[in-house]
């Protein structure tokens, strides 16, 4: 990595920040992109990595990045791929504490996401990152977080970078197709099985992020399988080698740092009637295969009422205590016919509906529309659909 980045980073973000500034204004790129390049002649700003269409990319990146980064978001710099796969903050950090260590080696560090809290947490930290562009972008993110950490330009899978790194373990997010019918490790780059075998020589400590799409079954390395849920939705999913597995299959739900593995007893949920409460079952607990264990953990012996691929609701008459599960109380069950299900909402005192169940995009507001006809109260209910029946629901805090 170049010094002269460390002259350039003021440069950079004063770049981004004039950039921002006329896209909130609503100009055009073209003008923009213009004005820039005025603007960059009377910093200096070489550009020899960065240049105007960078810039504006890292600034028009940095108003979408918000919502998954927060306020760390005003201050980050992606590109469109970086913005799209790097790690959210909340499961950076828990990795980085996961695997806390003395030297650690990111060795696909893409624009640093996760490099940034590897450096946060543990004493030395390295990133490999094939791409000039986003290695020089990892830098600016580990500026901008005030962290530390090299930063090697190469392949990861050659031997001169593999000498190059001295590490107790080696972490690797490989970059993975935008589009994939089905999620698979033989597209992922670099492959998961080619970074155990060249690096297995300087450790066997070895973790990978995957495509979290993949259910436990289509891995066929050996390690522990860990499903991250975040707001109780599949975010990520983490493969651990040889010492740092803890066990086959988990779960962990952020932030509450709730966990579930394979290993707690099992208790089958059945296919029986309705009672008094619904629990909708996080789909991270689904995808990894741990239902038997989560129902295990908390004691609770209930019946599967829906399973459509895309929800999995179960019922019993107890609630429960579980962050990857959300509890509601079951105040109608009748025949799905619209205007019994909107004759019952009244009774209820509902003001609004929430639609639990499958139905073309395109019909969802004329089919809610339908349902809350007429509706003047003040209660936010949701519907869920049984076969030929309806459950109107309450959501439990």
């Amino acid at each position: 990595m170049e010094q002269s980045i460390k002259g350039e980073y003021i440069k950079i973000e004063k770049a981004v920040g004039f950039s921002l500034k006329r896209i909130r204004k609503g100009y055009s790129k073209e003008r923009i992109l213009r004005e820039l390049r005025k603007f960059n002649k009377k910093l200096k700003l070489k550009g020899k990595i960065l240049n105007e269409e960078d810039i504006f990319e890292i600034a028009r990146n940095r108003i979408r990045a918000k919502e998954k980064f927060g306020e760390f978001a005003a201050k980050l710099f992606f590109d469109e791929d970086g913005l799209r796969y790097s790690t959210p903050p909340s499961v950076a950090e828990y990795r980085a504490k996961r695997l806390k260590t003395n030297s650690i080696a990111d060795v696909s560090c893409g624009v640093g996401s996760q490099l940034v809290y590897f450096a946060k947490e543990s004493e030395k930290a390295v990133g490999v990152e094939l791409d000039r562009k986003r290695a020089y972008i990892a830098k600016l993110n580990l500026m901008a977080m005030g962290e530390d950490a090299e930063i090697i330009v190469g392949d990861a899978l050659s031997e001169e970078i593999i000498k190059q790194i001295d590490a107790e373990i080696v972490f690797s997010d490989p970059s993975r197709p935008p589009q994939e019918e089905v999620r698979s490790l033989e597209n992922l780059e670099p492959p998961p099985e080619k970074v155990i075998e060249r690096y297995s020589k300087i450790t066997s400590k070895i973790a990978f992020e995957l495509p979290p799409q993949l259910p436990p079954e289509r891995i066929p390395i050996e390690g522990e399988k860990e499903y991250t849920s975040l707001n109780f939705r599949l975010n990520r999913l983490a493969l651990y080698c040889n010492e740092l597995a803890e066990c086959e299959l988990s779960a962990v739900s952020i932030p509450s740092m709730e966990r579930v593995t394979n290993e707690i007893e099992r208790i089958q949920p059945v296919s029986d009637g309705i009672k008094d409460f619904l629990h909708e079952v996080d789909f991270t607990i689904i995808k990894a295969g741990l239902l038997p264990n989560l129902l295990g953990k908390l004691d609770l012996h209930a019946d599967i009422v829906i399973d459509d691929g895309k929800r999995v609701i179960l019922s019993s008459n107890t609630r429960s205590s579980s962050n990857f599960v959300k509890d509601y109380f079951v105040e109608e069950v009748c025949n799905f016919s619209f205007s019994e299900i909107n004759d019952k909402l009244k009774k209820l005192r509902a003001g609004k509906i929430t639609l639990r169940f499958s139905l073309p995009p395109s019909d969802y507001w004329e089919v809610r529309t339908k349902l809350e006809s007429g509706l003047e109260g003040e209660e936010w209910l949701y519907l869920f659909k049984k076969e030929e029946k309806a459950i109107i629901a309450r959501l439990l805090d």
